[in-house]
C-alpha cells in the first residue's frame, strides 16, 4: 500500500560542484562512485540526481532528522536503486526513481508499506 509520494526536479545548471557542496551531498559510497566521473557534465548530472533524490525522500517520510550525506542511493547490479541510512518503520519500504532530460534531473520516491 502506497503510504505517501516524494517528488522533486533540478535544474542541473543550479548545481555547483564544489568540495564544500559535493561533502554536504553524497555519501562515502557515492563520493566513491563520483569521484570516478570523469566528465563534467555527467558529475553535475548525478549531483543533481542525488540532490533531486534526498529532497524527494524527505518529502515522502515527512521527516526532519535527514543528513543528506549519510543517505546512500546506489544502483545495484540488478539495476534497482537501494537506499541505506533512512529511518523507517520495520513494514515499510522506499522505491526511488532517478532521470535525466537535458537540462533537467528528476525523482520519484515512493513509501510504502508491506501488508
Amino acid at each position: 500500500m502506497i503510504k505517501n509520494v516524494g517528488i522533486d526536479i533540478v535544474k542541473n545548471n543550479r548545481i555547483k560542484p564544489s568540495p564544500e557542496f559535493v561533502k554536504k551531498l553524497l555519501s562515502p559510497v557515492e563520493y566513491q562512485y563520483y569521484s570516478q566521473i570523469n566528465n563534467l557534465n555527467r558529475q553535475i548530472e548525478y549531483l543533481a540526481g542525488r540532490w533531486a533524490a534526498k529532497e524527494a525522500i524527505f518529502k515522502a517520510i515527512n521527516s526532519e532528522k535527514i543528513v543528506l550525506n549519510e543517505i546512500s542511493i546506489i544502483l545495484s547490479n540488478n539495476k534497482k536503486i537501494d537506499v541505506k541510512g533512512v529511518q523507517l518503520e520495520q513494514n515499510e519500504q522506499l522505491n526511488v526513481s532517478i532521470s535525466h532530460d537535458q537540462e533537467y534531473s528528476v525523482a520519484v520516491v515512493i513509501l510504502s508499506e508491506n501488508n
